[in-house]
């Protein structure tokens, strides 16, 4: 009796998850298969967006993996920026939120002050930051001043050398860490007060609380921005278009910058949506392998 009424709850409870999921999926089937299938199409043509499309086959995955060097070196400053920057931004993300998560007076006015930089545009930040790692009178460099001096050396000149580049657009990235903040402050006030007061009774400090308590419990908000943070960090765009252009040398020339200057600048909207696919299937790989480890780093608590 009680096995039927859990299996009745369960599929009560799948209603209403269909329900409220039912506007999404209403656009993705009536608004988004006809564009996901004819891209799927055209990535098999030759489109420049004037004429039909002509078929050729997979010419355009064999030009773009066998004779195009600008694909790969795409693929590697995005795989470079991927690598580098989702491990920074989870761990900042989870500094910020040990941070805030005291109970001082005001506490909340400082989750708001870390939190706005993600209702700011991509655009007006990419601005903002331009001017301030301006190499020649951005306040970056004016508060470097005196450390460049003391180790005698030029200063950096960020976004505008190949060697700092990369590094300048990941650091810009950290602004926007509230937003993985907030989950992860959430879900360490989910966490039972008690089980910090019995490791203080067994004599625990707040490192040793936070390494064996805190942590493990957060790995499932950690997994989920990690998760997003592979999504995201295939498509990262935007900074680079604004800030460098691709350059210097086209050591920000990001994937999703060349898949763009194909589609609009090149008008090989054919080429444009193969490279969109690979896309898809070089992110779908990485979150199947992410989710195959999930069970073996993600903390679930006591199933028993």
């Amino acid at each position: 009796m009680k096995t039927l009424t859990m299996q009745k709850l369960k599929k009560q409870e799948n209603r209403m998850g269909y329900l409220f999921a039912s506007p999404w999926l209403f656009g993705l089937i009536v608004l988004g298969m006809f564009p996901i299938l004819a891209s799927f199409y055209i990535s098999f043509t030759n489109y420049d967006m004037l004429s039909m499309p002509r078929f050729i086959g997979f010419a355009n995955y064999r030009i773009l993996f066998t004779n195009d060097n600008l694909f790969w070196k795409s693929m590697g400053n995005t795989m470079y920026h991927v690598v580098i920057a989702i491990p920074l931004g989870i761990v900042v993300g989870v500094a910020l939120a040990l941070l805030l998560n005291n109970k001082i007076k005001g506490m909340s006015i400082y989750r708001t002050l870390f939190y706005l930089p993600n209702v700011v545009s991509v655009v007006a930040m990419s601005l903002l930051w331009l001017w301030l790692f301006n190499p020649n009178f951005g306040i970056v460099n004016e508060i470097l001043g005196p450390i460049y001096r003391l180790l005698d050396m030029e200063p950096l000149r960020w976004h505008q050398a190949v060697e700092t580049s990369k590094m300048t657009l990941i650091i810009m990235g950290l602004w926007s860490a509230g937003g993985s903040m907030v989950i992860y402050l959430a879900q360490m006030q989910d966490i039972p007060t008690t089980l910090y007061e019995s490791a203080e009774i067994d004599g625990a400090n707040w490192i040793k609380k936070t390494i064996y308590i805190t942590l493990p419990l957060m790995t499932p908000s950690i997994f989920f921005n990690f998760i997003m943070g592979i999504i995201g960090g295939f498509q990262v765009f935007t900074i680079a278009y604004i800030m460098t252009s691709g350059g210097p040398a086209q050591s920000t020339y990001y994937y999703a910058y060349y898949m763009f200057d194909k589609m609009i600048a090149d008008q090989q909207m054919g080429m444009a949506s193969a490279m969109a696919w690979i896309l898809l299937v070089i992110v779908l790989f990485f979150t199947v392998i992410a989710l195959r480890l999930n069970k073996y780093v993600v903390y679930l608590g006591d199933e028993s």
